[in-house]
């Protein structure tokens, strides 16, 4: 569309004039528009990049920058040198050098995840620009790769970038000030570049090329010690270094290191013929390995140019000179997988020893392996690559640089030990310790282990061919909460009911009866369940001293041992006044359990006498990774006192009123023959009947637990604590009540009837409103 003399492409503003002589060039993926001699090149719909996303950065010099340093660790700045000699037979990919040529040494990388996915970024063409339009003068090239910003990332639209300074823009007498933002003013530091896509800025201006300001000095020969000076990535885009097993097929081993020129890799001495008898190629910096080469130990000889044109090794060097040791992966054969064993987390006995069976396994070998590995002694259990999160964590490594598990113990059907040396037809069991080897991932899971018997052809320069394989899977499993753990008869369905009681003047609820063991569990301690109380209102919760908070699925949350009561904050669940409840279900509850309860840091093996903290919160990880929890359940609070009722009674039966006596005297309550008589409070089960001797600190009998005072104006209630009750008795018309000669209540209604209120209050502040009519 056109706009004020503009052009828009999907309502981008293409910021060139509109005229009258238009040309549109298919360029394939991409289009170039012509207007009166101002062209734009855009990308078409079906292939449209939308976003250039940087996977990792590196920042120094206070910019953040990518492609812009020397490669390895020696500067940040690009190195650059002249030849000080002639090499004209040179065979790396960079061909022969001159004397006096400029040499460059090796720029960093950037990875970049581009969106959509599919999008052929190498296929396009890419510059470095700057604010003022100026094109930087190097090269860039994208090549796809599996290296993402995460696991998670598809392995499609992930590329790196290289760049190449163009030397027919760049020389020795430029490099230096080539890429400052102003050659006169050095100072103010490197141009700041946008990466653009066939004409078209995808990014801010993160880019800045960093050559050193002068040539290098006193740059020594680049000798390669061992191969862990160079790496390679494998299948799984993962970084391996050099002593790592070599994978059969094409492997690229690189280099890293700022003064490197170039290199490449040949096999000298008697490496020769040992690399043709198994058909080992070296070409430039990649080396091609067919399967017949499983398990082979070679040496390889690295040759290398300094960007000082120093070539190591030289005419005149020993043949073992820059000469590495490789291994090549060993063969593997088919595994024989065994049915899954399960670890269960037992509480008391929490690390106990993972235990496998092999059954007869062994015996689905071929008996010519079954020797070879007898004769070999090379026998190991090892995880699969990438797996994590399994209960003990491998140790050491073997000869193929495998990470193994060293607590390892075999045995025979009789429980004796079983050595490498036996038969391994006898090898009947194995066990892993657990004590002392948790692994820091370590959570409940399913998990694969690998038994591998391997070959020894170590005379030879051939190991690590498997023989035997034996697939373990292993699932490791905590009980859940609800196998450790029954519930008491205070429960109906997910609802637990638990009743307050005073401690002092403080509201608490009592969960330490709540659970009980189950006879599978009887380790377990239910004085250590924790509970979790979710907030009320915004940090309004209904519990006070708390032991963590934190917040999950957006719902606040606090947890709570139940060791002992948990005291109930009266600010929240209460009412205003103090004297009722207001909430009365505490919802989205949940118990907790760890199963490694009572186990130190130090007895799961994490240990640290520089920093003890560290090793805590370490255990105290696996510990939360194996916690078991309940189903979510609520809590009905009851107030102390819930149900309880004040009626008067006429030989055992209920009266729906009081009847005075001819004294506006109100019968003393009692249990004649067991007969109920007179005026009574009950609760749970229990009763007491209505005698000023029932209601001081010395009464005979309580109401339930409860002792009961009684009063004619609130100030007693100030002195109440425990299971302390303060009653007071009213007229409903203002009529007196009190206590006669013969410790009976005397009630001074005027005329024929009223009604008599009873409030009892408990030492938490909670009021009980009772009443019962009173006839003359």
């Amino acid at each position: 569309t056109v706009k004020d003399g503009k052009l828009y492409v999907n309502d981008q503003l293409m910021d060139i004039e509109v005229g009258s002589n238009v040309v549109l060039v298919d360029n394939g993926d991409t289009c170039t528009i012509t207007v009166d001699g101002q062209s734009v090149t855009l990308m078409k719909n079906a292939a449209q990049l939308t976003s250039i996303q940087f996977e990792d950065n590196i920042t120094f010099g206070g910019q953040r920058t990518t492609i812009v340093s020397g490669s390895g660790t020696s500067s940040n700045k690009i190195q650059w040198a002249l030849a000080t000699k002639a090499t004209p037979n040179w065979a790396g990919e960079k061909g022969a050098v001159a004397l006096n040529q400029l040499l460059i040494g090796q720029i960093a990388t950037a990875n970049v995840q581009v969106t959509p996915a599919d999008y052929d970024l190498g296929a396009q063409k890419l510059t470095l620009v700057d604010s003022r339009g100026n094109v930087a003068p190097v090269i860039i090239t994208a090549e796809a790769n599996n290296r993402l910003m995460s696991r998670a990332a598809s392995a499609n639209g992930s590329w790196t970038l290289s760049a190449t300074i163009d030397q027919t823009k760049v020389n020795e007498g430029n490099i230096g000030q080539a890429f400052l933002y102003d050659p006169q003013k050095p100072w103010q530091g490197q141009m700041a570049y946008s990466l653009c896509v066939n004409g078209k800025p995808f990014t801010t201006y993160d880019f800045a090329v960093r050559p050193a300001n002068s040539k290098a000095t006193s740059v020594n020969p680049i000798y390669i010690n061992s191969n862990s000076d160079f790496y390679f990535i494998d299948a799984e885009g993962r970084r391996q270094g050099g002593g790592e097993d070599i994978p059969i097929g094409t492997t690229e081993l690189l280099i890293e290191d700022s003064n490197l020129y170039d290199y490449y890799y040949t096999f000298e001495g008697t490496n020769k013929s040992l690399a043709e008898q198994y058909g080992i190629k070296a070409e430039g910096k990649t080396i091609t390995v067919p399967a017949e080469a499983a398990g082979v130990q070679i040496y390889i000889t690295v040759h290398t140019m300094s960007i000082a044109g120093d070539v190591v090794p030289s005419a005149t060097d020993p043949v073992t000179t820059n000469q590495v040791p490789l291994h090549i992966a060993g063969s593997e054969v088919a595994a024989e997988t065994l049915a899954a064993t399960t670890h269960q987390i037992v509480p008391g006995d929490a690390l106990k020893e993972i235990r496998v069976d092999f059954g007869d396994v062994f015996s689905k070998f071929p008996a010519a392996n079954r020797e070879a590995a007898r004769n070999s002694g090379q026998f190991y259990v090892t995880e699969t690559n990438t797996q994590t999160g399994f209960l003990v964590e491998p140790d050491w490594q073997n000869a193929a640089g495998e990470w193994v598990f060293s607590n390892i113990q075999y045995f025979k059907a009789d429980g004796s030990a079983w050595t490498a040396s036996e038969d391994i037809l006898d090898l009947s069991y194995m066990t892993l310790n657990v004590a002392g080897e948790v692994a820091a991932d370590a959570k409940p899971g399913d998990y694969t282990l690998n038994f591998v018997a391997t070959d020894a052809d170590w005379i030879a320069g051939v190991h690590g061919n498997e023989l035997i394989k034996v697939t373990i899977p292993v699932t490791v499993k905590a009980p859940t909460f609800e196998e450790m753990f029954d519930k008491d008869a205070n429960w109906t369905a997910d609802v637990y009911t638990a009743r307050i009681y005073a401690d002092g003047m403080a509201a608490k609820l009592r969960y330490t009866n709540a659970f009980k063991k189950t006879t599978a569990y009887a380790d377990v301690e239910t004085s250590h369940i924790g509970i979790v109380f979710n907030a009320i209102e915004h940090n309004q919760y209904p519990i006070i001293g708390w032991t963590n908070e934190f917040v999950t699925d957006n719902t606040q949350a606090v947890m709570t041992n139940i060791a002992s009561g948990v005291e109930l904050d009266k600010n929240v669940v209460y009412n205003e006044d103090g004297n009722a409840l207001e909430v009365r279900e505490l919802t989205g509850m949940r118990a907790y359990y760890d199963v490694f309860d009572g186990v130190t840091a130090a007895q799961m093996g994490f240990v640290n006498p520089v920093n003890p903290a560290e090793a805590e919160a370490e255990a105290e990880a696996v510990k939360r990774a194996f916690t078991a929890v309940s189903n979510p359940f609520t809590t009905q609070i009851q107030e102390a006192l819930y149900g309880v009722a004040i009626n008067y009674y006429i030989n055992g039966t209920a009266q729906s009123n009081v009847k005075l006596n001819n004294d506006r005297t109100i019968t003393v309550g009692g249990k004649p023959g067991n007969v109920k008589q007179g005026l009574m409070f009950e609760l749970n089960g229990d009763d007491l009947f209505v005698n000023k001797d029932n209601f001081n600190a010395s009464a005979a009998d309580r109401l339930d637990i409860f002792t009961l005072y009684y009063a004619f104006n609130r100030g007693s209630w100030a002195q109440m604590t425990n299971y302390d009750v303060d009653v007071l008795f009213e007229g409903a018309n203002g009529e007196t009540v009190t206590w006669n000669a013969n410790k009976a209540l005397q009630f001074n209604i005027t005329g024929e009837s009223s009604t008599l209120n009873v409030t009892l209050k408990d030492a938490t502040g909670i009021d009980y409103k009772l009443s019962v009519k009173v006839e003359r």
